[in-house]
């Protein structure tokens, strides 16, 4: 396995376990499991990530931001792992699609960073994110540019269609539990 594909896989990872544990803390603290200031990275009045979560801003799009997040990469790594298993022929294409995924991904996190700043208190762990962002779409850019050009055979429609199936489903998953929950008042 090349550098950038170890890169790429940790960078992924960290991504899903730092917004897995954001999104555990938005919904422990929507839910009152968890008293707001408690949690790991609860440091000063000013730099807490419980006091970011419970802001209107932590769902800057309906859905909370964490929980995007994690839905986001954790399909990102489904998709790169999945997709490892089929054939060579296939890799430029799924580096290609990562790629372009990770690249919106990036231009988001410019939004993100806008909330943040805006914020009267700091979230230590959601920069960490963005900076996971860049490092992914950089080592996914250098793997697909390194990917071997695929040959003649064409690529098999099905597979392509598992792959997408296995990549997004978490993500719509994740949302429509949240969003049931959230519909059904079990969060706030």
């Amino acid at each position: 396995m090349k550098l950038s594909e170890k890169i790429l896989i940790a960078a992924l990872a960290l991504a899903v376990l730092n917004t897995g544990y954001l999104s555990y803390r938005f919904i422990a603290l929507r839910t009152g499991v968890a008293a707001p200031g408690t949690g790991l990275c609860s440091l000063t009045e000013s730099v807490d990530c419980d006091r970011v979560l419970l802001t209107r801003e932590a769902r800057a799009f309906y859905f909370p931001n964490a929980l995007l997040g994690f839905g986001f990469f954790f399909g990102c790594l489904v998709w790169w792992l999945a997709g490892k298993r089929l054939p060579e022929t296939y890799r430029k294409h799924l580096s290609l699609t990562l790629t372009v995924w990770l690249g919106v991904a990036m231009l988001m996190t410019f939004w993100f960073f806008w909330l943040l700043i805006h914020l009267p208190h700091f979230c230590p762990l959601c920069p960490w994110n963005h900076l996971l962002t860049y490092i992914a779409f950089g080592a996914s850019l250098k793997t697909h540019l390194s990917a071997p050009h695929p040959s003649k055979e064409k690529l098999s429609a099905p597979k392509l269609a598992g792959l997408i199936a296995t990549g997004t489903a978490p993500f719509f998953i994740i949302l429509a539990i949240w969003y049931i929950a959230f519909s059904g008042g079990l969060i706030k």
